[in-house]
């Protein structure tokens, strides 16, 4: 493909949408379309979107109704009727609004008082034919005729470049259009029926390579699985198990079988156990490590960060305490000597288990048996971050842990990659945690609670989104620290965030476990791993500025010690979507249904983990209303891999995207 020249213009629009190249252009998908017709009102029902035409009956009214809101109103008349449009902060001047000039809106209507209020215009030379006018995501300073404008210029300069990536006997079994035709459609369809098709197509080109990269990783995977069978002493798990202060849910009981079942099989382990914030899923992977243990082998376990794998080890060696198992702790911030001492024990094999970072996969870590790899919060490493730990060890079996459940039904094929052990019970009793919505992004609606609640000698976590002021309007933590300062005098606060060092942070965590202090003003480093009893309370200030999922995550920290855990979610976004999100999540504490909603409402990419990176697999698709196109995808993709010379385009292809799209942990 030659060099274009761009015009300034587009080349700004590049950049601030992150695009490399016009194919970029080209796959950024209209999120909805205005359907332009004429319709009559008589038959709209009160509050529907409508599409009316008709020409400007007289000079239009344009007035100042606050300091920062312009409103216009237009009266427009056809055959049928004259109805009231008004527009919001949309027009500066109205001079190109000219009585007798034909224009189309659409916008909401209201029947009581006969008027739209518009959000879309077009202004018309001649009457209205239906038509589908794309509309995109974009920032405030790109104007959408001047970005439909740029589309429509790189659809002209790319189209002779895009290939069919999908076979072309799979084209003709679901009758698909071509790549071109479907591009072309998906900007500018020239009715129903050819945005449909250009649905179907895309949506199944997304699906499809999904399924393939799923099972690709999968096969990747088992070209390593062959492995010796291990002999287990079934004694050590039984006299564990009796000597725990609790039961074990029937989830927790079958997730055990299954993991000790693949341990005691001739193939490597490849599962993921996944389960909601406080559903026991740490207890089953000591399981694990114990019946590993007892086949004498080494285990490991490798975390994220250093706070979670710290707060791993400290658990860990609670349960294991009495037993004659030598655990250790491996993460980039020890001291050298303590570093070399556990190295030298991980290659002699005196170290039994080992937990840490990703410190565990450096050069230089060599284990003298290892047999398993516990990999937790399993979305935040890459596959040849994976393969690299499995690498450690020729006997290796694999285990995933993830806090961010979605349905079983779901599970095994979202996750092509490996099997899937479920824990949707809780262990004891549900934890209870209130949490409340306030529209508002201050605390002095509560300011009272929180007084009550510090002087029960318990402590709170406060949340923001960022931790320096930014051009967006959000908390940031230095200020909220300040704020809180002045306002609760009597106790002491702490600033917690990612660019302190470990030692700082460690030394924060070990004060508020102590209760020298009360609060801490946080970002998102307390998500996983931070474990103080008696920190009952959270307030998140800016909520609507983070998943549903994360903020599950987040009261996760709270409500640990049984006692009723109290979250505030505080968000002054006017926004009807910020108000539906934070009012579910303020209705339950289900993972799962928090993550049937994120599937429904902002995409698998939340639900898997993946939103926070900006690299969520899905963009076009939804995993729930286009399951029966998933399902298709899966058989497919299973055909395609098991043809590698026939199909060897794509399966090229799969390759390429598993190599430049894999992610480290920094």
């Amino acid at each position: 493909m030659e060099k274009i020249k761009l015009t300034p213009k587009r080349k700004e629009i590049m950049e601030l949408l992150n695009f490399n190249n016009l194919f970029d252009v080209v796959r950024y998908y209209p999120y909805r379309y205005d359907y332009y017709h004429n319709e009559k009102l008589s038959m709209a029902k009160h509050e529907q979107r409508v599409s009316f035409a008709g020409i400007i009956a007289k000079k239009p009214l344009i007035e100042r109704i606050s300091h920062n809101r312009i409103k216009t109103t237009v009266i427009l008349k056809n055959e049928f009727q004259e109805c009231q449009v008004i527009f919001f902060n949309k027009f500066k001047t109205t001079n190109f609004l000219i009585e007798g000039k034909q224009m189309i809106v659409i916008g909401k209507y209201n029947a009581f008082i006969n008027q739209i209020s518009a959000s879309s215009f077009m202004m018309l030379d001649k009457p209205i034919e239906q038509k589908f006018v794309p509309v995109y995501s974009l920032p405030t300073d790109i104007k959408d005729q001047t970005y439909r404008s740029f589309v429509s210029f790189a659809i002209k300069q790319t189209l002779d470049y895009l290939d069919d990536l999908i076979p072309s006997d799979l084209i003709l079994k679901y009758r698909l259009i071509s790549l071109k035709e479907a591009i072309q459609a998906i900007h500018f369809p020239t009715d129903s029926e050819s945005l449909r098709q250009a649905n179907r197509y895309l949506k199944y080109e997304e699906l499809l390579t999904f399924c393939l990269i799923g099972l690709t990783k999968r096969k990747m995977f088992e070209k390593y699985s062959a492995k010796s069978p291990k002999v287990i002493d079934p004694t050590i798990l039984k006299d564990f198990t009796s000597k725990l202060p609790f039961s074990l849910t029937e989830d927790q009981k079958e997730a055990i079988r299954e993991i000790i079942s693949d341990i005691k099989s001739n193939v490597s382990m490849s599962r993921l156990l996944q389960g909601d914030v406080g559903s026991g899923k740490t207890i089953v992977a000591i399981f694990a490590m114990l019946a590993n243990y007892s086949a004498s082998y080494q285990g490991a376990i490798m975390a994220p960060t250093d706070i979670l794998a710290k707060q791993h080890y400290q658990t860990i060696s609670s349960y294991l305490e009495g037993l004659n198992i030598n655990l250790a702790l491996l993460v980039s911030s020890m001291k050298e000597k303590e570093k070399r001492e556990v190295l030298e024990g991980l290659k002699n094999g005196s170290i039994d288990i080992v937990v840490g970072t990703h410190a565990i996969i450096q050069e230089g870590v060599c284990f003298a048996k290892l047999g398993l790899a516990i990999i937790d919060e399993q979305h935040r490493f890459g596959v040849k971050q994976r393969l690299e730990l499995k690498a450690k060890g020729s006997n290796v079996d694999i285990l995933y842990m993830s806090a961010t459940p979605i349905p079983r039904t779901l599970a095994s094929t979202v996750y092509m990659d490996m099997d899937v052990s479920t824990i949707e019970t809780y262990p004891y009793k549900e934890r209870i945690i209130e949490t409340k919505y306030l529209e508002t992004n201050s605390i002095k609606q509560i300011k009272k609670q929180i007084l009550d609640y510090l002087k029960t000698n318990q402590k709170i976590y406060v949340v923001c989104p960022s931790i320096e002021k930014s051009t967006l309007d959000i908390s940031n933590v230095k200020d909220i620290y300040h704020k809180w300062q002045n306002e609760f005098k009597d106790y002491n606060i702490a600033l917690l965030h990612g660019k302190l060092d470990s030692e700082e942070k460690e030394k924060i965590m070990q004060d508020f476990a102590s209760g020298n202090i009360q609060i801490v003003i946080s970002t998102t480093v307390i998500e996983v791993g931070i474990n103080i009893l008696d920190a009952n309370m959270m307030i998140i200030y800016n909520a609507e500025r983070f998943g549903l999922a994360q903020i599950h995550q987040l009261r996760g920290r709270i409500a640990r010690d049984g006692k009723k855990g109290y979250c505030y979610l505080l968000s002054n976004a006017d926004n009807s979507e910020v108000f539906d999100r934070l009012s579910f999540i303020a209705s339950t504490n289900n993972g799962f249904k928090i993550s049937e909603y994120d599937l429904v409402h902002r995409g698998a990419g939340d639900m898997l983990g993946l939103a926070q990176s900006g690299k969520s697999p899905f963009i076009i698709s939804s995993l729930l209303e286009d399951y029966n196109i998933l399902k298709e995808a899966r058989k497919d993709a299973t055909m395609i891999i098991n043809n590698y010379d026939k199909y060897q385009k794509i399966n090229n292809h799969i390759f390429m995207i598993i190599h430049n799209n894999e992610k480290y942990v920094e």
